[in-house]
């Protein structure tokens, strides 16, 4: 995805959040001061209520050196119900952005995404990132089988030609539709209780982020009515 289309799609997703906001407070009595506020008060509060995480795919992580596969970010606004957009950053079709990303890919001593890289994206995409969260290959299919994705194949190494590109970001833009599909449904509370953590730490799944914290921010999705907006902004 090229710079501009994120800035859309910020946009976008801002202006979701603004129509679920403003409509979850006409359909609550107790929120008729709140709709009534000021749009610029609304998205100064929303703000602060939104998260952005960075989600890595290497190949394997039990190695020394891992190679970056893919990069996507989930936006998550908890409004009530909540708004998530999942969005593609690497691979692109853009040579020049790729390298840029490539480059700037390190991890830190303790195996996480580095803020070396978190800063880049950042920077790249004027997007403030709250935190990274990394599986490999193994933990990919691992998540795709606890939330019975069984229609991808996952990616095991970066790609190269515009044709892999093509087929590493359809298979993603698959499996985020598919929980998109069972957070909107209210599946996928079920479908998370599955997952075996134990086969994912530490060999297979690392983040920045404390466990209670990713925790925390997921159950506040999950556990919430169904989202309004649950979104991926691919085109392949």
């Amino acid at each position: 995805m090229k710079k501009p289309s994120l800035v859309l799609a910020l946009l976008l997703f801002a202006a979701c959040a603004i129509v679920g906001y403003l409509v979850a407070s006409r359909s609550n009595p107790t929120a008729t001061s709140a709709a009534s506020s000021s749009v610029a008060n609304q998205a100064t509060a929303m703000a602060a209520a939104q998260q952005n995480f960075l989600l890595v795919q290497v190949d394997d992580l039990t190695q020394s050196s891992p190679k970056l596969v893919q990069v996507w970010i989930v936006l998550t606004y908890y409004s009530n119900p909540p708004q998530v957009m999942f969005i593609p950053l690497y691979p692109s079709y853009d040579g020049s952005q790729n390298s840029t990303i490539a480059e700037a890919f390190t991890l830190t001593s303790a195996g996480s995404v580095s803020e070396r890289f978190i800063s880049k994206i950042a920077e790249l995409y004027k997007v403030e990132v709250d935190g990274a969260i990394m599986t490999d290959a193994a933990g990919y299919n691992g998540f795709a089988n606890w939330f019975g994705i069984s229609n991808i194949q996952v990616s095991t190494a970066p790609a190269g030609s515009d044709d892999e590109k093509h087929a590493l970001l359809l298979n993603s833009q698959t499996f985020f539709q598919n929980v998109c599909g069972q957070l909107t449904t209210g599946n996928a509370a079920g479908q998370f209780e599955s997952i075996q953590w134990s086969q994912l730490i530490p060999g297979h799944f690392n983040t920045n982020l404390s466990f209670e914290v990713l925790m925390a921010s997921w159950d506040r999705v999950i556990r919430s009515e169904a989202p309004q907006v649950c979104k991926v902004l691919s085109t392949e």
